[in-house]
């Protein structure tokens, strides 16, 4: 989300599931997405997990269960060009997301910083999140009354955006 305007062509990045992270209450589903050409370098650097533990630390509100609140939600590690960027997500009553964004340098990838509140994401991002979007329809708003969390946890996605 920080790369300098024009200085990036689209070409597909790599996504893939790295697990889940809890903190409290929280179920949050972890992506990884990477500008580095399919290779073993796409795998963040271990300190990035740190990084993105802290942002969900941070943004996710307390408690995750109760207030509207389901207690699941996404965090999308990515190794862009220029650093890391790290986008949280969590639902609530029913059908509303809330994100917050953050980046760290690759030299410090848990060294995190929030970015401007009107940021949304990149377009690799964006398909992650809209991979997110059409999970939680499916499993939570078109599944039976309570939805189903686990199913929507389940929901991972793997190839190139």
């Amino acid at each position: 989300m920080t790369e300098a305007l024009g200085a990036v062509r689209y070409h597909p990045r790599r996504v893939r599931p790295l697990g889940l992270l809890r903190i409290d209450d929280w179920r949050v589903k972890l992506h990884a997405l990477s500008a580095v050409p399919d290779s073993e370098s796409d795998d963040p650097d271990p300190a990035a997990h740190d990084g993105a533990s802290r942002a969900a630390a941070e943004a996710l509100p307390r408690p995750g269960v109760g207030g509207g609140r389901y207690g699941v939600g996404f965090v999308i590690v990515h190794r862009t060009l220029s650093n890391y960027s790290y986008v949280v997500g969590w639902w609530s009553y029913g059908c509303l997301l809330s994100t917050a964004a953050y980046s760290a340098p690759f030299s410090e990838p848990a060294d995190i910083a929030r970015c401007p509140a009107r940021q949304a994401g990149c377009v690799w991002e964006l398909a992650v999140i809209d991979h997110e979007r059409r999970a939680w329809t499916r499993t939570m708003l078109r599944a039976r009354a309570s939805g189903d969390v686990d199913a929507y946890l389940a929901a991972v996605l793997t190839g190139k955006v």
